[in-house]
């Protein structure tokens, strides 16, 4: 249900570029891409085929001030269902966002080391041809899913046990470690989910260009619902793994 809920935002800030792309809001949307002139996107088909670039980067801002909100009270969700206890979900916000410098503190540390590591992975490839540069990316994303899987239960250890940021990230990643391919698993196997929207938006561009600019819409559309598929599944595994590591160590 949370994750239902941000991606409603995320629908609604599609609407709202769709329809909204002039006047003071479209220097909202240019400020996004570099050398992009808000007047450009008061004109059809430019709008449509700057959709991707500028949502993306807008959406990277929103994940990781707001994204940690809806992930605390998913977290807070599934361990009351796991634990069989009654709940609701406007309690599951609420406990989010008292936890929430927490959260933000995590999500942070977390994203700032994975974009910094498939940013790396894609500033080796720009320079170099061929089959090197796939394995270039490929490297980037697979050391991305890596660090990932390092910070997967700080979140269910400040959601379920009230533990400070910094003791839930310290705590989280000796989890990781400790159960580190059964963890790269529930990061690596949902992650596929989203390849080939991936893979699609690569040539989004190109694709919309030959059949029709709409396309852009179609593929932001598909590619959002593909994430919020895997990013529950990733959610909910590191939470049911957490809470049988305490029943394991006595901790329930």
């Amino acid at each position: 249900m949370p994750y239902l809920v941000y991606f409603l935002i995320q629908m609604i800030l599609l609407v709202l570029y769709l329809f909204e792309n002039s006047g003071p809001i479209a220097n909202l949307w240019a400020l996004a891409v570099r050398g992009v002139s808000p007047d450009t996107l008061g004109h059809y088909p430019a709008h449509l085929l700057l959709l991707q670039p500028i949502l993306g980067r807008i959406e990277v801002i929103l994940e990781i001030i707001l994204k940690s909100i809806f992930h605390g009270a998913t977290v807070y969700l599934v361990a009351k269902a796991t634990r069989r206890s009654r709940t609701s979900v406007p309690k599951a916000f609420s406990t989010a966002c008292r936890r929430y410098p927490h959260l933000l503190a995590v999500s942070i540390v977390s994203s700032a080391a994975v974009y910094a590591v498939v940013f790396l992975g894609s500033w080796i490839a720009s320079g170099i041809e061929g089959p090197a540069r796939f394995a270039a990316l490929g490297g980037g994303i697979t050391a991305g899913l890596v660090i990932q899987s390092l910070f997967v239960y700080a979140i269910p250890q400040i959601m379920i046990d009230g533990s400070s940021a910094a003791a839930s990230l310290a705590s989280g990643i000796s989890i990781s470690l400790r159960t580190f391919t059964k963890t790269l698993l529930i990061v690596a196997i949902p992650f596929l989910l989203t390849v080939p929207m991936i893979l699609l938006d690569t040539k989004a561009e190109t694709i919309a260009i030959e059949l029709s600019p709409d396309f852009m819409i179609y593929s932001h559309i598909a590619s959002r619902v593909m994430e919020l598929v895997s990013i529950y599944l990733i959610t909910a595994s590191a939470t049911v793994i957490f809470l049988r590591r305490k029943i394991d160590l006595g901790g329930m």
